[in-house]
């Protein structure tokens, strides 16, 4: 706490009087901004912040100096131009370009009156020079050359006013035309340093600005887009997980050298019958049926080299040691830091039983279709050719030999014709 109280009241009435100038003369406010003119409108309000309080310093000796040496002009002059200044600059109505070109006239206009009525001894040159850096440091660099176009034209103004012996001006009797180019000559050179330095200083500030804010855009973007990235990844992963382990096919990652189990899925878990322990210290081998060649070396290592999928029809062991077909199909993934390979098992067996079911039926139709053209064909072309002869002989004791080839052919065709029956039965009831 302060222990000072008119300390603390005076501290309090500063913050709550710079707080409204700030307030009432904010220009520009994007600090970001790429250019440099954030920097000269905060410069202008702390111009204005300071000069109203300062001003009094030179406003209270000045004006009372004037009415004492008989120039209450002088003294009306400088009060009237800092009412002006505080009643313009402080109207938030007005423009901020409009209130610093309005402040910058009056100033000119105050150090124009001074060098008139006062001569070389008054604040005028100072105020002249001390404008070319004041515009130079609050206005764009088009603008800065014209405060030396403008003290050009003032000190020609009292040239003329010299020459003339006009307004009987204290210049007058200080100085000749001569005398007055080559002391106001020195103010426009000191002019044009002051602004072509402090411009160039001020340029090379605002490129910096400008890289800077460049620069700091495009780390902006970087992050965002980082960020976005690490997003989409998590969100990557999460479907990925999803889709793992909720999917309703047995599947795997497996190590590409090792041939490892290193993540399962549940639904693996239910088809296998190993729990996911037992699985992370198996490998592939363990799972296929004893009469499975194993070729994953060449498999994987073809997988990664062309980057595309696999698809394989093999016959794997459950831990009960039942045998089953399925489908795998293998893909090359990324796996904490090193490529891996996803395997998805889709169950065949009921397909494969299917096939080797038709299979068998494509068996017994050959064999029907053999029967019907080798062994009914034979005894059928006997029975034929039995007939025949029995037509055309009178014979009788042929006629019985004949009639029994006949019987035994018809048996035979009897038999043949069974065993077509049968396995046509057979097919339908498989």
């Amino acid at each position: 706490m302060n222990s000072n109280p008119i300390s603390g009241r005076l501290n309090y009435l500063w913050h709550k009087y710079s707080v409204f100038v700030e307030g009432v003369t904010k220009g520009n406010t994007d600090i970001n901004s790429a250019d440099i003119a954030y920097w000269r409108n905060k410069l202008f309000t702390r111009f204005i912040t300071w000069l109203v309080p300062v001003s009094l310093i030179a406003l209270i000796p000045g004006a009372t100096m004037g009415i004492v040496k008989g120039y209450p002009i002088i003294s009306i002059i400088d009060i009237a131009a800092a009412f002006s200044i505080f009643v313009i600059a402080l109207n938030p109505r007005l423009s901020l370009l409009t209130r610093k070109f309005s402040v910058v006239f009056i100033l000119y206009s105050l150090a124009a009156a001074l060098m008139v009525y006062l001569g070389f001894l008054g604040p005028a040159f100072i105020y002249l020079l001390a404008l070319s850096v004041f515009i130079t440091l609050t206005f764009p660099n088009k603008y800065a050359y014209y405060s030396i176009a403008a003290n050009f034209f003032i000190c020609a103004s009292c040239a003329l006013i010299i020459y003339f012996k006009l307004f009987n001006s204290p210049l007058i009797k200080e100085f000749d035309l001569g005398i007055w180019v080559a002391v106001s000559s020195n103010l426009i050179f000191l002019s044009q340093v002051c602004v072509v330095l402090i411009s160039y200083l001020i340029k090379g500030l605002e490129d910096t600005v400008t890289k800077e804010f460049g620069l700091k855009s495009q780390l902006q973007q970087e992050s965002k887009e980082r960020l976005l990235n690490n997003l989409l990844l998590k969100e990557s992963e999460a479907h990925y997980k999803s889709l793992f382990f909720l999917s309703p096919l047995p599947m795997w990652v497996l190590d590409s050298k090792t041939f490892r189990f290193l993540q399962v899925n549940e639904a693996a878990i239910k088809t296998y019958g190993y729990s996911n322990t037992a699985f992370l210290k198996m490998t592939i081998e363990d799972i296929k049926a004893d009469e499975q060649a194993v070729d994953a070396p060449d498999t994987f290592r073809n997988i990664h080299e062309a980057e595309s999928s696999m698809v394989k029809i093999e016959q794997h062991l459950r831990k009960n040691k039942d045998v089953f077909y399925v489908e795998v199909t293998f893909n090359s993934i990324p796996f904490s830091g090193k490529l891996a390979i996803l395997g998805v098992a889709r169950d065949m067996t009921e397909q494969m039983n299917y096939i080797k079911a038709i299979e068998g039926q494509n068996k017994k139709l050959h064999e029907i279709a053999y029967i019907q053209s080798h062994v009914v064909r034979a005894p059928l072309a006997r029975i034929i050719g039995l007939v025949n002869l029995i037509k055309t002989n009178t014979d009788v004791a042929l006629d019985r030999e004949m009639l029994g080839y006949l019987e035994q052919s018809a048996n035979e065709f009897d038999e043949a014709i069974k065993d077509i029956t049968s396995k046509t039965e057979q097919i339908f009831i498989d």
